[in-house]
C-alpha cells in the first residue's frame, strides 16, 4: 500500500514538472505557426472539400480545386477569366464573346438552351450557373452529381460577392480579394465625384423604341447612373419596363443613354432616330442638346468586371465635365 502511494506521488510530481515545459512548448510552437496562418487564411486554411451558399440558398459542395469548369452565362464567364481561370474553363455559351479567349472554348449551347450531353462530355467538376438557365436544366446537372454553382448577382455588391465565393470554391480568393479592392476603390471615386453634383442631370436608359424599353429601379444602369451622380428618370419602374411617350414627355431627360449591340436592345442609330423624327419626342432637352450616351449592351447588360469600365466612361458625360 506504501508503495503504490509512493509511485503515486513521483507520478504527481513528475506530472508537476512536466506541465510547464508542454506548455511552453505549445506557446513556442503556436509562434511559430501563426506567420503561415496568417498568409494562407484567404484559401489554404480552409480544407477541401469546401462548403459554400449560392445565390438561391442552395448548399454547394466542392471536393478539391475545380480543373474543368462549365460556365453557362457570359457574365459568370467574365468572372471566371478575370480570376485567371483560362486553363480550367472548358467549356461556355455560345453567348459567351469576352474576352477573346472565351471564343476559343467549346460551346454548351445557348443561355436556354444549354444542352446537357454536351456538359457531360466535357466531364466538369465544377458548373457556374444563372438565371438565364433552364432551372430543370440545372437540377438535372446536379443530380449527375456535378456541383453546380449559381451565380446571378443583381447589383454591384452581388458581383462582388461573385468573385468572393467563385475565388474560394476555385481556390482563387488571393486574386478575387484584389480584384473586388480595385473595384470598390474605382466606384467609390466616381461616386465622390458624383455626389458633388448639386445639380444632377436626368438620365433616362433606353434599351428599344419599338416599344420603348427603359431601365428602372433595382438595375445595374440604375446604379451606375446613380453613382456617376445622375437620376435615373425611370427609377418609378421595376426592372426594365415599357415606358410610353407621354411618360417620356412628363420626365423629359436631360441626357439618353442608348444600348447598342448584341443583347438587350439592337442599333443604336435606329433608336437615335426614332427619338428625333418622333414629333412628340423630337422636343426633349436630351435631343435638342444632343446629350445622348451611346453604350454597348454586352457590357451594360452583364454583372461583370466590364460594368466598372463603363462607370467610369459614362460619368464624366453626366457631369458634363
Amino acid at each position: 500500500m506504501m508503495n503504490q502511494w509512493v509511485l503515486s506521488n513521483n507520478e504527481e510530481k513528475n506530472k508537476r514538472k512536466t506541465l510547464p515545459w508542454m506548455i511552453s512548448l505549445v506557446i513556442i510552437f503556436s509562434f511559430c505557426i501563426i506567420p503561415v496562418y496568417g498568409e494562407l487564411e484567404n484559401d489554404l486554411s480552409t480544407p477541401w472539400p469546401r462548403n459554400i451558399q449560392d445565390d438561391q440558398q442552395q448548399a454547394v459542395i466542392i471536393q478539391s480545386p475545380p480543373e474543368r469548369i462549365v460556365s453557362l452565362a457570359p457574365s459568370n464567364t467574365e468572372v471566371l477569366f478575370a480570376l485567371g481561370l483560362d486553363d480550367r474553363i472548358v467549356g461556355v455559351t455560345d453567348y459567351c464573346d469576352y474576352p477573346q479567349q472565351a471564343l476559343e472554348k467549346s460551346k454548351i449551347g445557348g443561355f436556354s438552351t444549354v444542352s446537357i450531353e454536351k456538359v457531360i462530355a466535357l466531364k466538369p467538376d465544377l458548373v457556374v450557373s444563372s438565371s438565364g438557365n433552364n432551372q430543370e436544366t440545372i437540377d438535372r446537372i446536379k443530380n449527375l452529381g456535378i456541383p453546380v454553382y449559381f451565380a446571378d448577382a443583381e447589383d454591384l455588391d452581388g458581383i462582388y460577392r461573385n468573385f468572393e465565393n467563385l475565388g474560394f470554391i476555385t481556390g482563387t480568393s488571393d486574386k478575387a480579394l484584389k480584384i473586388v479592392s480595385s473595384l470598390k476603390e474605382r466606384e467609390e471615386k466616381v461616386r465622390e465625384a458624383g455626389a458633388s453634383l448639386s445639380d444632377k442631370p436626368i438620365v433616362a436608359h433606353v434599351i428599344w423604341y419599338d416599344p420603348i424599353y427603359v431601365s428602372g429601379k433595382d438595375t445595374f444602369q440604375d446604379e451606375l447612373i446613380q453613382i456617376a451622380g445622375g437620376v435615373n428618370a425611370f427609377s418609378d419602374k421595376q426592372s426594365h419596363a415599357i415606358a410610353n411617350i407621354e411618360e417620356f414627355i412628363n420626365k423629359n431627360p436631360d441626357i439618353l443613354m442608348i444600348n447598342s449591340g448584341s443583347g438587350m436592345g439592337g442599333n443604336s442609330s435606329e433608336i437615335i432616330e426614332y427619338f428625333k423624327t418622333e414629333p412628340r419626342l423630337s422636343g426633349l432637352s436630351a435631343i435638342t442638346s444632343d446629350n445622348i450616351i451611346i453604350v454597348e449592351s454586352s457590357v451594360a447588360d452583364r454583372a461583370g468586371p466590364r460594368l466598372w469600365d463603363l462607370l467610369e466612361k459614362i460619368a464624366p458625360k453626366i457631369r458634363k465635365e
